[in-house]
């Protein structure tokens, strides 16, 4: 009988201690994956097709990696300085990604913006590459002379920069 309850009590501490005897020491598995990047920033400068400088940047943090992004935005596009908050998706393809965008917000100077486009990036090395977009934009601008005038406007922006992820 004691010896009974001894091969019982062994058996149990054998089920118990298994897991642990057969799972892989801390550090002895394999690499572990690479860090994903889910931040980018962007920074492009170019015309506003009526000749006006342009320049914008983007920061985009990557709800799916890679792949669909949300973030700010700050336009300098022609008389008026604006923030926005955009979405975007891409396509991956290796070292050239397509991508479009779209964004709402508003100016310092004047009221409300929209605007939407799209582009490519080239990966030159792991975290840099140039990008090159274009985007339309709408917004009111607002009389000096008459204030209860105001005017909707589309400028069509066109530039090219760098890209770098975090």
């Amino acid at each position: 009988m004691r010896n009974a309850r001894k091969a019982i009590l062994l058996a149990v501490l054998a089920g118990l201690l298994a897991p642990a005897l057969v799972a892989d020491p801390q550090g002895s598995g394999p690499s572990t994956a690479p860090k994903i990047s889910r931040w980018e920033s962007n920074l492009s400068a170019g015309v506003v097709i009526d000749r006006r400088i342009g320049i914008v940047k983007s920061i985009w943090w990557f709800a799916l990696p890679e792949v669909f992004a949300i973030g700010p935005s700050f336009e300098f596009v022609g008389p008026f300085v604006s923030f926005s908050l955009g979405v975007a998706a891409n396509a991956p393809l290796g070292i050239v990604t397509p991508f479009v965008c779209a964004s709402a917000g508003t100016s310092l100077t004047q009221g409300g913006i929209t605007g939407y486009g799209g582009g490519i990036k080239l990966r030159l090395g792991p975290k840099f590459g140039l990008i090159v977009e274009y985007r339309k934009y709408r917004y009111t601008l607002e009389s000096q002379i008459d204030p209860d005038y105001q005017e909707k406007v589309v400028a069509d922006y066109v530039g090219a920069g760098i890209s770098w992820k975090y």
